[in-house]
């Protein structure tokens, strides 16, 4: 368990850096500021998936998928720094997916009223507040992923040691794409696997990008079937593609995508 919590932190490392934060300014950047991503970028440029990527890293980690109430939902709480004593008008879960709380007034002063000033426009402006459309696209994008986690025991090992010999990352080292996050699972003689091999990508950048893997050429990988299905709420991630000859996967901006081999 310990190191599969070590290779989420890595990943999210990694998510910080290509963001243009060091670790340390990830750590301690303000809720607000996360509220205002998740709510600006995420909710009006969900074609950019600024939400759903950093889930994915979660949901392709290994160990016990730690995710926060109404992160599926694009949960507000309408930018409160410190919502613990704040209630339920603050902390509301809206499982009808028709509003995700922002803009319900200025958070309470004890955590946040040296912010009001910049808070109080913004949660005053519609033009930034999902719409249910956005809520159910942000819903239905998290059951893609927890299907694909679902799917294959690679994304869940048993021990420290299958990790360690079942999991690689690629692109790495100094030549590396930084933006973009290669994990590779084999699944040959693994109970439950589905798959004879599952390699994913998470491109966090606002980009395309082409990544060669020499290691993994001539190999018969396809998208996982939750990306190409008719009712995939990420129609970007099908853009994704694999050339065999070269090795060469390219992933869409923004986006988490799953290739596989099939036994």
């Amino acid at each position: 368990m310990q190191y599969g919590r070590f290779l989420l932190g890595a990943a999210v490392s990694a998510l910080s850096l290509a963001a243009g934060m060091t670790p340390s300014q990830a750590q301690t950047s303000t809720q607000t500021a996360s509220a205002l991503e998740t709510v600006v970028v995420t909710a009006r440029k969900r074609e950019e998936n600024a939400q759903s990527v950093p889930i994915s890293i979660n949901a392709f980690s290994q160990g016990v998928a730690y995710f926060h109430a109404g992160v599926d939902t694009l949960r507000s709480k309408s930018l409160d720094g410190n919502s613990y004593d704040s209630g339920d008008w603050f902390n509301r879960l809206d499982w009808s997916y028709a509003d995700d709380n922002f803009g319900v007034g200025l958070p309470p002063a004890a955590s946040n009223q040296s912010n009001w000033p910049m808070q109080q426009p913004l949660l005053a402006n519609a033009a930034i507040k999902p719409t249910p459309v956005e809520i159910a696209w942000a819903r239905d994008e998290f059951r893609d992923l927890l299907k694909i986690r679902r799917s294959t025991t690679l994304l869940r090992l048993r021990s420290a040691d299958d990790i360690k010999s079942r999991l690689k990352f690629y692109n790495t080292g100094s030549q590396q794409v930084p933006t973009v996050l290669v994990g590779d699972l084999d699944g040959r003689g693994y109970a439950g696997a589905n798959f004879q091999e599952l390699t994913y990508f998470v491109n966090v950048d606002k980009s395309a990008h082409a990544i060669a893997i020499p290691a993994l050429q001539g190999r018969a990988f396809e998208l996982h079937p939750v990306h190409t299905a008719f009712n995939a709420a990420d129609k970007r991630a099908a853009q994704a593609s694999y050339d065999a000859s070269s090795g060469t996967f390219t992933i869409p901006a923004r986006t988490a995508v799953a290739f596989v081999v099939r036994h």
